[in-house]
């Protein structure tokens, strides 16, 4: 199983050029940020699945475009997994027919482009050889991370999230578990800012961790633009190795 991180930044402007986006072998999509930018016509259309963590704008802006750049090159619908609360935003939000035009319904309702499955959290889809699984995190209603895995090794994608000790309280006894990419939004100083966005900073997400195993990397996600260095340098002076920037262009083989 291969991952290729297209885009990570918590926005635009940063050391990181494009928003959150992962590609899972050539046809699974883990959100649909800007990072979409970096594939070809002929990459995107290769992409059967996309699940999405929660339903802000730099996790779907490229969902819309993505459809756009596929209508009519593909014998199958794009299937969007999600959980109930982010697909019934995903209709009433974007694809509205004010924001977006509905692929659901086009070229028409019996043969669409897109196909929206519900996932509720807590739940497993098996497709081929990759088991993912959704788990409830803390930011908006119906977020959730996603751990990804074969029969051998796997990943998790916390998604945007503030403390969420279930998540780790389950995820600490999966031995088949690599690598956390996790999301670690702000610095210390702006810790109310973190609370109140529901993100983390270095602080919160050291207390959220502790009991996790220490063969488990962390990768570290949606850097605020102009933070990078701040966030980075916070958590490396208090656990020094333990957490890597994770950049577009990084790939990984499971």
């Amino acid at each position: 199983m291969k991952l290729k991180i297209l885009g990570c930044a918590g926005g635009i402007g940063g050391k990181e050029p494009h928003t959150t986006s992962m590609l899972v072998d050539d046809d699974l999509l883990v959100d649909a940020g800007t990072g979409l930018a970096n594939l070809s016509i002929e990459q995107l259309v290769a992409i059967d699945h996309v699940f999405i963590s929660h339903c802000h704008l730099d996790h779907v802006a490229g969902l819309a475009l993505l459809m756009d750049a596929v209508f009519g090159k593909r014998s199958a619908p794009v299937i969007i997994h999600a959980s109930p609360e982010v697909v019934q935003a995903l209709k009433a939000h974007i694809f509205n027919w004010v924001i977006w035009p509905d692929f659901a319904s086009l070229p028409n309702a019996e043969q669409p482009s897109m196909r929206f499955e519900e996932m509720p959290a807590g739940s497993t889809l098996t497709l081929g050889d990759r088991i993912i699984s959704s788990h409830p995190v803390n930011h908006t209603p119906g977020s959730v991370g996603y751990w990804i895995r074969n029969s051998d090794a796997g990943f998790l994608f916390t998604g945007d999230m503030a403390t969420s000790p279930d998540l780790w309280d389950v995820m600490k006894n999966e031995t088949a578990l690599r690598q956390v990419i996790v999301d670690c939004s702000f610095p210390d100083a702006e810790a109310e800012l973190a609370h109140i966005s529901r993100h983390f900073c270095p602080s919160a997400l050291l207390q959220d961790i502790q009991g996790m195993p220490e063969a488990v990397d962390f990768l570290i996600y949606h850097l605020k633009p102009g933070q990078e260095t701040k966030i980075m340098s916070e958590l490396e002076a208090t656990r020094p190795g333990k957490f890597t920037a994770l950049r577009a262009g990084d790939s990984f083989l499971f």
